[in-house]
């Protein structure tokens, strides 16, 4: 799966919310004849570096593959010269110890708004709404709440965002032999679209059947898209977990129906 790599040419503004403080950049091809604004997830700006990252990287590309929109993602190179050009103590250091690749998503532009607080889903949103908790669920991302929704909307169209959280299991010791055991995850009933989707009617068609058609080839493909520099044993952590949930996904699909009654 190729991801394209854009070198950052020119800092626009670190962004003032959310734990990591990405900074949005003019980045440019290689070869100078593509460039686009890049919202860049800094490695020295997350926890836990390279693997939120990668959780990242691979949560957009599997939401990609679900047809779950979600913004462009690009690797974006930081070098030691933009880093320097930087009079801000800290976010020059935060530049710093960024050198290298790092995670972009093209910034998305029309007039999106962040998903309002209380919001309820609009009639036309219902279907994407139940298959964002579905993705979730998958990930198990714990991140994405009332107080956090993690959506970019204007009216029924929408992005997800943010999902350096994604994979959550990868920091438990061990790794749980059924990961399509969700109806046991007590963020889920934290999430965004819990309580407006509990107890509704909902459509699961449409995602189960997207699900069971990844082939084990594309989820080495997705894996695969990890940079050299990024890649560490969490990766076939990540690889087992899609896999196991792809090969069980009626009893990962009755799991959330049992969550959502």
């Amino acid at each position: 799966m190729n991801v394209p790599v854009f070198e950052a040419v020119s800092l626009q503004r670190e962004l003032p919310f959310g734990r990591t403080k990405p900074c949005i950049f003019i980045c440019e091809s290689a070869d100078g004849e593509d460039s686009a604004e890049y919202v860049v997830k800094l490695k020295g700006g997350i926890e836990s570096e390279t693997v939120g990252l990668s959780a990242e990287l691979i949560a957009s590309l599997l939401a990609d593959e679900l047809d779950i929109p979600t913004p462009e993602p690009a690797l974006i190179r930081v070098n030691s010269a933009i880093a320097e050009a930087v009079h801000l103590p800290d976010l020059s250091a935060k530049l710093r110890r960024s050198i290298g690749l790092n995670y972009g998503s093209k910034v998305i532009t029309g007039g999106y708004e962040t998903w309002l607080n209380g919001k309820s889903i609009p009639t036309g949103l219902k279907d994407l709404a139940t298959e964002i908790f579905i993705f979730d669920a998958f990930i198990q991302n714990p991140d994405r709440r009332e107080d956090k929704p993690n959506i970019l909307a204007k009216g029924n169209e929408l992005f997800i965002i943010d999902h350096e959280l994604g994979f959550s299991f990868m920091y438990e010791v061990g790794q749980n032999p059924s990961p399509w055991r969700v109806s046991e995850l007590s963020f889920l009933k934290k999430h965004l679209f819990y309580n407006k989707l509990k107890g509704q009617t909902l459509n699961y068609d449409r995602i189960s059947g997207v699900i069971e058609s990844i082939t084990p080839d594309k989820v080495q493909e997705i894996i695969g898209s990890v940079p050299e520099e990024w890649r560490g044993p969490m990766l076939q952590k990540i690889e087992n977990h899609i896999g196991e949930i792809v090969e069980h996904v009626n009893e990962f699909i009755d799991e959330i129906r049992r969550v959502l009654a």
